[in-house]
């Protein structure tokens, strides 16, 4: 009977541990960030097969209000493959929220020996651990993003001086 009630105890704790097949995979802080580094290095690398395995199935990825849109797999693929030898992509910052799956990060996006790149934040919802809405916002500068940041030699449109 000890036997029986050990092994049946040992099932039991096993089964508990064992994620259900349709139970959606959660990501903590950690794992966020190297989902987001593989992308990164994805389209760095100009893989877009390990790119594209950072989204869902039917994401949608766009900038609004009306500037790109592209969803699922079928639309992105042939965008990510358009990506350029010398493209690069950098987070700088990486925020998560582990409870809703929503992450945001600051990025800088261009292509190395050009002038300018650009630069902006990236907000993402995951669904099952991969990107299922990427809406981004973005400015063209400066090629560094610490450049793109200085507040030295540059003609502000606005500022105290000119503001109504």
């Amino acid at each position: 009977m000890r036997r029986i009630c050990v092994c049946l105890s040992l099932f039991v704790l096993l089964a508990c541990g064992q994620r259900s097949p349709n139970a959606e995979k959660h990501l903590n802080a950690a794992a966020f960030r190297e989902l987001m580094d593989r992308l990164a290095d994805g389209w760095s690398q100009q893989n877009t097969e390990q790119a594209l395995a950072c989204f869902t199935e039917d994401a949608i990825y766009m900038e609004p209000p009306d500037v790109q849109f592209y969803k699922g797999h079928s639309q992105l693929r042939p965008y990510f493959a358009a990506l350029k030898p010398g493209t690069f992509m950098r987070f700088h910052n990486l925020w998560f929220d582990e409870a809703r799956q929503i992450g945001a990060g600051e990025y800088s996006f261009g292509e190395a020996n050009e002038p300018t790149a650009d630069h902006g934040i990236v907000v993402m919802e995951l669904r099952d651990g991969r990107i299922a809405f990427w809406r981004e916002y973005q400015q063209k500068g400066p090629g560094s993003f610490e450049r793109f940041l200085d507040t030295k030699d540059k003609c502000w449109r606005w500022t105290i001086e000119n503001y109504p």
